[in-house]
């Protein structure tokens, strides 16, 4: 019997990066998946690759910052009564603060920050009904120190870490996990989108952090809430 086997999964950002790693090691353990990510070809290329290993594999194309998209999102969450939500959609903005423009600051915080949020309070009232579930989070190393030029980012992550912390205590006791991923820089296309052509070489690879998660999801029911720090040796 494979870890996860029959569990309901959603993962946002689930084209490319560590949403895309996730997704694949966490079909590989027998999740059922319903993926999200801006990217249609991208994300049904991984859909597809998850079929294969024999799951079943919904995907939603779209921003999750369009009210649509994230309604969507969360009615497949509690039609297919889901066992772990992954908040993995974020984006990196790196720009001194006076130059960063109104939409860009909403776009960071909506992305890292509210749809986590949104989501989170879709499903943890079946979750506390249920006195089960997973809520992994996507931090960062941005997210527990300050990093130059990134203050929006940081805000935004700093912000999550804030939200889980008390949401542990709102759960405590009602058999709910909440996992803080917290990874330093990995070879993903972050930095690219964030217009900083960055040599990634000895940056974390994404698979690492996802068959960590896996390890942790894993767990037996006597673990309660965990976080997950990973940095670079360099």
């Amino acid at each position: 019997m494979k870890p996860l086997d029959g569990q309901w999964i959603v993962i946002t950002g689930a084209s490319k990066g560590l949403g895309r790693e996730m997704a694949l090691v966490l079909a590989e353990a027998g999740g059922h998946l319903i993926l999200t990510a801006r990217s249609g070809d991208l994300l049904e290329n991984v859909a597809g690759r998850a079929r294969d290993l024999g799951v079943q594999c919904i995907t939603v194309v779209g921003d999750l910052c369009d009210a649509d998209v994230l309604e969507r999102v969360k009615a497949l969450a509690l039609d297919k009564r889901i066992d772990i939500l992954v908040n993995n959609a974020g984006i990196v903005d790196i720009t001194p603060l006076e130059d960063v423009p109104d939409s860009r600051v909403r776009n960071v915080i909506e992305i890292n920050l509210l749809v986590p949020i949104q989501l989170t309070r879709a499903v943890i009232g079946m979750f506390k009904r249920r006195q089960a579930g997973v809520i992994v989070n996507v931090n960062s190393a941005g997210g527990k120190r300050p990093v130059p030029q990134h203050t929006i980012y940081c805000a935004s992550k700093y912000g999550l870490n804030g939200f889980l912390e008390a949401l542990k205590l709102e759960v405590k006791g009602l058999g709910i996990r909440l996992l803080n991923i917290c990874p330093g820089k990995m070879a993903t296309n972050l930095f690219a989108a964030a217009g900083r052509d960055l040599d990634t070489e000895h940056f974390i690879r994404p698979r690492e952090i996802a068959e960590s998660v896996l390890h942790l999801l894993a767990l037996g029911p006597q673990c309660s809430h965990a976080e997950l720090a990973v940095d670079r040796t360099s």
